[in-house]
């Protein structure tokens, strides 16, 4: 059982780790067999030539998976980054948009060899508590959830890059972060399967669905979905129908428990699951498993079937980036190389506010300072928070000062918050000292009569507990900062 290796994806972390450290890990990867990598970070150009090296050493199809549920700029320097989810919903023409994020990530990730997106997110935007899902999801309703990921899945795998729905069976109603621990779901059978609609939607086209670390007893077990045979074989596979590719979530999260626990990477195969992200400790788990099939032969035919299929999807979706023929055809946004220029315009559609408060609170003739409110960690490799923004605005000709000059008393305000769902946050609301922070900032523009607006980059229910002129952006990444600054330009014109 020399191929059980090609059950896993082992991460190369471009963001944490030294290119000599990697090396290393792919090559020991790779000598035990392994279906492909996990990829975070990196410059794009840097991220290609390694992963064409990698394939070229193996001499076979690998996978190549990241999250890209916000476009390759998400995780690749150099690429475009697209609005969340919950921005392409928000767009006016949000299933045109929903496309073109689709077409933009698969394309652009083909060019740099990711034939794997590990996106788009189906759970429902249902619990404001959830410390994880908001942005990530579409939204609350599962039928335009359900219809909206189908549209980003078809036009991500039309241009060669398989897709992944997530979290199944819904990561939506949880109130913890299954990167820290078992987020327990306690609602009824009855609801819960009603939520399975954009999974359903998606079912017959997708080419992978990822497992939730999060435990749902009214549909079988209370471990996470990922080690549930009653939720992953019984439900997704004989009920819905699913015959594509079951993935699990990353098995370093504290919600699938284990860590390091070898039982549990043997569970997660026996419950269903084809390929297995991100082991704690790779040689490990593939010695357990070579152990664990050894005298089982109902085991054992169960990881044959999960390496033959991921091998036959995997090699649907290996062809040459350049051998691939667009669905996108003649359409700038999603030609090789797709611009800044296209996402930012797209984003801009996304950004949410009512322009007449704006118009009313800011003249954007007069100085403004901007004030900048953070409750993230911001990611590496992230310009400053406001950056983007500020220089978008000064592009506009806005006369920017800055924050705490001499005449700051008298200045206009605009105050930039930055509030995204992130794994290991914990939250998700505001913590007390960004709360008082923002609220310090308006109070103290409209206690001296100055103009003062908010916009906030996260969720738009931020809004309710932040009452003011606002609009919100959805995300923190550059290009939503940018899309912010030109809905503010021209809402006050």
């Amino acid at each position: 059982m020399n191929e059980v290796g090609r059950l896993f994806l082992e991460a190369l972390r471009f963001d944490q780790e030294g290119p000599e450290a990697l090396d290393r890990r792919a090559r020991r990867a790779l000598e035990l067999g392994v279906g492909g990598f996990l990829m975070f970070g990196g410059e794009a150009e840097m991220v290609a030539a390694i992963v064409d090296r990698l394939r070229g050493a193996a001499g076979r199809d690998l996978w190549f998976a990241a999250d890209l549920e916000r476009g390759p700029g998400q995780q690749f320097a150099g690429t475009p980054t697209l609005p969340p989810p919950a921005g392409l919903s928000a767009h006016p023409a949000a299933e045109e948009a929903t496309r073109k994020a689709g077409a933009v990530t698969g394309r652009v990730a083909r060019e740099l060899g990711i034939n794997w997106a590990l996106a788009p997110v189906l759970d429902l935007d249902v619990e404001p508590d959830n410390p994880i899902v908001a942005t990530r999801s579409f939204g609350s309703d599962p039928d335009r959830v359900g219809r909206l990921g189908a549209i980003w899945i078809e036009a991500c795998q039309a241009e060669g890059t398989a897709a992944c729905a997530k979290h199944f069976p819904g990561h939506g109603r949880s109130v913890t972060d299954s990167h820290i621990g078992l987020p327990r779901i306690e609602a009824s059978r009855q609801d819960l399967l009603a939520e399975l609609e954009p999974f359903r939607a998606v079912a017959d086209d997708v080419a992978a669905i990822m497992t939730a670390h999060v435990a749902f007893p009214a549909l079988g077990g209370d471990g996470p979905a990922t080690l549930e045979t009653a939720i992953l074989r019984q439900l997704l596979r004989d009920s819905i129908g699913f015959r594509g590719l079951v993935v699990t979530d990353a098995l370093i999260m504290g919600g699938f428990g284990g860590q390091r626990d070898d039982a549990l990477v043997v569970r997660a195969i026996e419950a269903g699951c084809d390929v297995l992200l991100y082991p704690a400790d790779l040689e490990s788990s593939v010695r357990a498993v070579r152990h664990a099939v050894r005298g089982d032969e109902e085991l054992n035919r169960r990881v044959q079937d999960s390496i033959s299929r991921s091998l036959a999807v995997c090699a649907a979706y290996s062809a040459p980036a350049a051998d691939i023929d667009s669905a996108a055809g003649s359409d700038a946004a999603v030609s090789p190389g797709a611009s800044a220029e296209t996402a930012i315009d797209l984003a801009t559609r996304c950004v949410r506010g009512d322009p007449e408060p704006a118009r009313r609170s800011l003249d954007r003739e007069l100085p403004v300072a901007v004030r900048l409110v953070s409750d993230d960690r911001r990611p590496p490799g992230l310009p400053p928070l406001g950056e983007a923004f500020k220089d978008e605005l000064e592009r506009l000709g806005w006369p920017l000062v800055a924050a705490g000059d001499s005449d700051g008393s008298r200045q206009q305000r605009i105050v930039l918050l930055e509030a995204t769902p992130q794994g290991w946050k914990g939250r998700a609301g505001l913590s007390r000292e960004a709360l008082e922070s923002v609220q310090s900032e308006l109070a103290a523009a409209r206690s001296a009569e100055l103009g003062v607006y908010l916009v906030v980059l996260g969720h738009a229910r931020l809004l309710d507990c932040l009452p003011g002129p606002a609009a919100c952006a959805w995300a923190a990444e550059p290009v939503m900062e940018r899309a912010a600054a030109r809905w503010l330009d021209g809402a006050t014109r």
